[in-house]
């Protein structure tokens, strides 16, 4: 039934028990309360709900996402002394928690993520070796204190696989600095979107990310 039907039935079953009835009380005040309140989501009383905790002494409260096959993506409730745990008694509370797995599956699969949030690596440095490496972190630096999100592939691994991180990740610039590149100062630049390869310098780089 609905949530006013349940607590009628609560006030039967539980005329008997002083505490169970304000119990009642309570939460018909709480539902009162909602219906002056513009929430837009369904407030469900579910009497069979459990939460594993034992500190809980009070009402609990679990969040789903209804257009979804996902357990709950917060939870928590009343307890009126897990603060003696540590010392500090008598000092009541609410608690709540949030599952950031849950939500970001729920996120994904109603596909609420932002398109142009997506991608938040803007280029990617390949790694070619340790002393390749040490080269491309002050780039990194340089790059990352002017606004733009970069990122250099963290082990020496066949090119291949490098760029398919970068496409999976739809990152559309990379920066392949070897040998010659270094001893040049300067950064050969491939346009994942469209193939174009050219050399740029660290300061014209700068630049064409900014745009």
């Amino acid at each position: 039934g609905s949530n006013s039907e349940k607590l009628e039935k609560l006030k039967t079953i539980l005329q008997d028990s002083p505490i169970g009835l304000k119990g009642v009380e309570e939460l018909s005040i709480v539902f009162d309360y909602l219906k002056d309140v513009d929430i837009r989501t369904e407030i469900k009383l579910d009497l069979t709900l459990a939460r594993g905790l034992s500190y809980y002494t009070g009402a609990i409260f679990e969040v789903k996402a209804l257009d979804v096959q996902i357990g709950s993506i917060t939870g928590g409730g009343r307890y009126d002394d897990l603060t003696g745990i540590f010392g500090l008694k008598n000092m009541s509370g609410v608690g709540i928690s949030f599952g950031a797995d849950r939500i970001f599956d729920v996120m994904n699969q109603l596909d609420l993520f932002p398109k142009d949030n997506m991608t938040t690596t803007q280029i990617l440095f390949v790694n070619f070796g340790k002393q390749e490496e040490r080269y491309c972190l002050p780039l990194l630096k340089q790059l990352r204190e002017a606004g733009i999100n970069a990122e250099i592939y963290p082990e020496a691994a066949k090119m291949k696989k490098q760029m398919t991180y970068a496409d999976k990740k739809e990152i559309p610039f990379v920066a392949l600095i070897g040998e010659n590149e270094m001893q040049e100062g300067i950064i050969s630049l491939k346009n994942m979107l469209s193939g174009e390869q050219h050399n740029v310098t660290t300061e014209e780089l700068v630049e064409r990310l900014k745009r």
